[in-house]
């Protein structure tokens, strides 16, 4: 072969390794808090993960994990951003410098609550009923299915933990709801909006159940126990790029409720990320992670 030949056939291989790296797409991989499980998960941010990629011209690869099992799962798989619950936010932020970047707006806003709920006709009607009583709970990393209703009973006087005669931790919210109606426990502590969720679903009736110590905020229309406190938050690895991340933000804050990804996963979009305060001050009161030394 010619020299010239040669050196072209060279540059031509350049020229298309070059193209290929550049017009590769790259994989953006997001950490998924899936606390009706992974599938329900996949199916509910399913619109959100075709629209990011629109957005990002990349490859997005959801990664949902039960409440349980997300930041542990996450220190394997390390994705480059995570939809997590408040607790698996100030962990992260705290542990992992994370930065959150938005905070998810439910259809109800961006708050939402912890509720206690028994089996009417149980005559269980407050939260100092439940002295001596079983309880079924997610993992103390579920903001709003344990730490948001453990620390309200711990402010009532009753510690359930110590104070039950179990304190059952189950692994997806409908099996909690689902106890409590086959009387298996006699309480279970869930998050705002799946008692009407799993309604709306036909799985089961809202009038099989009361709501314990049931209270009104205003602007706030689901049935609930607990004060409110901040949704979902949108955070990125401290090793993702500036750029990328900023593009990411821009694209979540630019979301509008009649858009499918916020249609299909229930939500109204995203907002600025709000403020932690209360839920560091219910985390340290129950010394939890990340003050559980």
């Amino acid at each position: 072969m010619g020299m010239k030949k040669h050196l072209a056939v060279c540059a031509g291989m350049v020229l298309f390794i070059f193209s290929a790296t550049t017009f590769a797409s790259a994989e953006i991989k997001i950490g998924v808090n899936a606390p009706r499980g992974e599938l329900q998960a996949l199916k509910r941010f399913g619109e959100l993960k075709l629209y990011l990629e629109h957005e990002l011209g990349d490859t997005v690869t959801l990664i949902p994990r039960r409440v349980d099992v997300l930041l542990s799962a996450l220190e394997k798989e390390k994705p480059d951003f995570v939809l997590g619950n408040p607790v698996h936010t100030a962990i992260m932020q705290q542990e992992e410098k994370t930065i959150p970047l938005a905070t998810m707006n439910l259809e109800n806003g961006p708050l939402f609550a912890g509720v206690i709920i028994a089996k009417k006709g149980s005559g269980i009607s407050t939260v100092q009923d439940l002295r001596g009583k079983k309880i079924m709970t997610l993992n103390p990393l579920a903001a709003a299915a344990y730490v948001f209703q453990t620390y309200y009973m711990l402010e009532q006087g009753i510690d359930p933990r110590t104070e039950s005669a179990a304190f059952i931790q189950g692994k997806k919210l409908d099996d909690l709801v689902y106890s409590v109606k086959a009387g298996v426990m006699d309480a279970a502590f869930i998050k705002s909006g799946i008692l009407e969720l799993m309604d709306s679903e036909g799985l089961i009736a809202m009038d099989e159940f009361v709501v314990l110590d049931e209270r009104q905020d205003a602007g706030f229309h689901q049935r609930h126990t607990t004060p409110l406190y901040p949704s979902w938050f949108f955070s990125a690895s401290s090793q993702v790029n500036p750029e990328l991340r900023d593009k990411f933000k821009t694209a979540l804050l630019k979301l509008t409720p009649d858009h499918p990804a916020c249609t299909q996963a229930r939500i109204k979009g995203f907002i600025e990320p709000l403020p932690l305060d209360s839920l560091h001050e219910a985390l340290r009161a129950l010394q939890l992670r990340p003050y559980h030394q």
